[in-house]
């Protein structure tokens, strides 16, 4: 790793663990440099085999917000570190292990928000461990 500039993702979906994830990253990236990409993957809930009827731009929505929420402190914390937001739509797992192919590390809070999407629970986390085409560190 050494002399080579890290492609770090880190797991974003609105929770104080994501947010403690997010930091470690900036910190990591402050230090070898490289870039961290903040993802937040957000899909249509689905109950009970159905679709609930929030509309797909409400829930993009909150997810930007949610997003940015935690993105912009750590960016103004570490104005030095090229954090690069990223929303995307899709299944968690999916994306995170396709994302994973390209990056150097994945970082992730221990437990998430499962609040409006699911998105980074544990055992999500536990998952992308075993599923991830690079190293992940879980951030406690």
């Amino acid at each position: 790793m050494a002399g080579k500039p890290q492609t770090v993702i880190a797991g974003i979906d609105g929770s104080e663990e994501s947010g403690n994830a997010l930091r470690w990253a900036a910190e990591y990236v402050q230090r070898v440099g490289g870039i961290v990409h903040a993802i937040t993957v957000w899909s249509q809930p689905v109950q009970f085999g159905y679709r609930l009827p929030t509309p797909d731009a409400e829930l993009e929505t909150r997810a930007r917000n949610s997003l940015e929420t935690i993105t912009e402190p750590v960016k103004a914390a570490y104005p030095d570190v090229d954090i690069r937001p990223r929303l995307v739509r899709g299944q968690i797992i999916d994306e995170f292990v396709g994302l994973t192919e390209q990056a150097d590390l994945l970082v992730l809070g221990n437990k998430g928000h499962g609040a409006f999407t699911g998105m980074m629970v544990g055992s999500v986390a536990l998952k992308l461990v075993h599923h991830a085409k690079c190293p992940v560190l879980v951030v406690r």
